[in-house]
């Protein structure tokens, strides 16, 4: 009896250098764009790295560490991962009872830190210091809001060319908790009142306000009874970078690097605007989503087109075992959607 095991992880990283102004710092140094100084980069802190090491142990044990905060908060923004183990007695066939799928639903989710050095302009800490308002219970940093962004298949039984194997796949997200609260308070107030109660530029309020965008990825793992195993984040969002980890090591990753906007949309220090934020904040008012109000339907479709030309998968390692390959279990395997 031979025991087969393996494991897939995305984790997605919001880049940053070190936005603590005290020590030689710059609070406006990460891939949000800041709006003159006046929003997303001024209001929350990265995560004070610019790439993530090759082994996923060393992340997950990554901390960064600003003076208003007496705790290290993770380096990363969000992480999905998908265990699948299993035996087979002839590395054809598996024996069923011995299948076992683990996720890490049950993880803690990041924070989302404020900005609060002295002296720097930052409307989400003014409201948290006002006794007036209590939207954020003066909580200075909260967890990422995943709440409905999960979605997991079970382990299901695959065939190919004879060959009996598993997959699953988990599509997993998160929000801005600071921003899902504004966006309640928006709606709730009108944007007049909203702009007036906040203090805040009638250009401060776009549309990553009036509809919160997340960051996502479609994550699927599948394993054979001959060792093929593969390793595909068939969707992530644009915006910002993940890395996807096989069995503990980085594998692959998404285009997101610190340069000239010039070449594909990535970040630059201090900017204003950054391209790749404003697709994905557009990104949510249509299908191109799990998060968005139209039907799984509606993304089923999109996915499956655009995989059919575009860059899709948007992340992929894959192993080959005795009899199959990564390509052969590839080409057999169109995506699993988790619901």
């Amino acid at each position: 009896m031979v025991e087969r095991s393996t494991s897939a992880t995305t984790v997605t990283l919001l880049p940053g250098h070190s936005e603590n102004s005290s020590a030689d710092g710059d609070a406006l140094d990460s891939a949000m764009p800041d709006y003159d100084g006046k929003s997303l980069d001024a209001w929350f802190v990265a995560d004070a790295v610019t790439d993530l090491p090759d082994d996923l142990e060393t992340v997950r044990e990554m901390r960064k560490h600003l003076p208003e905060y007496d705790e290290g908060l993770r380096q990363y923004r969000l992480a999905n991962e998908i265990e699948l183990s299993f035996s087979t007695p002839d590395g054809r066939t598996l024996v069923e009872p011995s299948v076992a799928l683990e996720t890490n639903a049950d993880e803690r989710p990041s924070y989302v830190g404020v900005e609060g050095e002295p002296g720097e302009e930052n409307v989400v800490r003014d409201i948290i210091e006002r006794d007036d308002l209590d939207w954020f219970d003066g909580k200075d940093k909260l967890p990422a809001d995943v709440s409905n962004k999960r979605f997991e298949s079970d382990a299901v039984r695959e065939e190919v060319d004879g060959v009996e194997g598993v997959r699953a796949s988990v599509v997993f997200g998160g929000t801005d908790t600071y921003i899902e609260i504004m966006r309640e308070k928006f709606y709730e107030l009108g944007p007049v009142e909203f702009l007036e109660t906040t203090g805040m530029d009638v250009e401060a309020v776009p549309a990553f306000v009036v509809q919160p965008p997340t960051m996502y990825t479609f994550l699927e793992l599948a394993a054979m009874a001959d060792g093929t195993t593969l390793a595909r984040a068939w969707d992530a969002s644009p915006y910002p970078k993940h890395y996807l980890y096989v069995d503990e090591r980085k594998r692959d990753e998404t285009e997101f690097e610190e340069g000239s906007r010039l070449s594909g949309g990535e970040w630059r220090q201090n900017e204003n605007a950054n391209e790749r934020f404003g697709q994905w904040a557009l990104e949510e008012q249509d299908l191109r989503t799990p998060f968005s109000p139209h039907t799984r339907a509606g993304y089923e479709q999109y996915v499956d087109h655009a995989s059919s030309f575009g860059p899709f998968p948007a992340m992929a390692h894959g192993e080959d075992g005795d009899e199959l390959t990564a390509s052969d279990v590839a080409s057999e395997l169109p995506p699993l959607f988790p619901w």
